[in-house]
């Protein structure tokens, strides 16, 4: 029973790479809303395979440094190649469009780097720094929203012109200086309820009707949590355990692996 313990959040943490990457082999088919989609996927499986962890007890080291590979090509590296692929995004302005997939990708690398690096908690005690998770969410919403025509039609969606653009465009710069700052952030997933209706969003966002507001609601609550959540970080550690309640849990599986 112990190795499904430790195999079932693994599990979960693979499938979000196959997601990641169907998100990539669809942006280079111009498969946009499925990329933007397993994208979202990707996200709902991230928040579930610490979940499982937790409830199963099976922490490991090796499923702690798993999540972070998957994470730069779910998180890192696909969106960047939508946003790079779209034919109104990127590609559009070759250069400075060149230069902002790179820097989006180096972006997710440095803070997921520092984050291996400096965290010992593995975000238990929140983050430092803007978590990759949220660009990546807020673009994925913002091209299902683009690539449904209802959605369209009902709202000035725009990857080109219009002020959503400019808000979007502007947002998701802004985010990948966040990703590298110092700036600290709490853990929303830890909390059921943020992670049950982020789920629930996402699940409206492959039902036409209801994907143009459920990727703006997506997309502002991305905005806050990175503009306005590092003020309530206090807040936020105060409702904490202990560190020493923390640490131990991953730390006391690195040592039973490495027996």
């Amino acid at each position: 029973m112990g190795a499904w313990r430790k195999c079932i959040p693994c599990a979960c943490t693979f499938a979000a790479l196959c997601a990641g990457m169907g998100s990539i082999l669809a942006a280079g088919m111009g498969e946009f809303l499925l990329g933007a989609q397993l994208v979202l996927v990707a996200l709902i499986l991230d928040g579930l395979d610490g979940t499982l962890a937790r409830l199963l007890h099976g922490q490991t080291g090796f499923g702690a440094e798993l999540d972070t590979f998957v994470d730069m090509i779910s998180f890192g590296i696909a969106p960047a190649a939508l946003l790079y692929l779209h034919p109104d995004g990127l590609q559009r302005i070759p250069f400075w469009g060149l230069a902002l997939t790179f820097i989006y990708a180096s972006s997710g690398a440095a803070r997921l780097s520092r984050f291996r690096q400096v965290d010992p908690y593995r975000g238990q005690r929140g983050y430092l720094g803007l978590p990759i998770t949220v660009a990546a969410g807020c673009v994925a919403a913002y091209l299902v929203a683009l690539e449904y025509p209802e959605a369209v039609s009902r709202l000035p969606v725009s990857l080109v012109s219009g002020p959503l653009s400019v808000v979007f465009w502007s947002a998701l710069i802004l985010m990948l200086v966040l990703q590298v700052s110092h700036i600290r952030y709490s853990k929303p997933t830890k909390n059921p309820v943020v992670l049950i209706p982020f789920m629930v969003c996402v699940v409206m966002l492959f039902i036409r009707p209801l994907a143009a507001y459920s990727a703006i609601f997506m997309f502002v609550y991305g905005g806050w949590f990175a503009f306005v959540s590092p003020f309530f970080f206090r807040h936020f550690l105060a409702q904490l355990p202990d560190e020493d309640e923390l640490l131990p849990e991953l730390a006391d599986a690195v040592e039973e692996e490495e027996r």
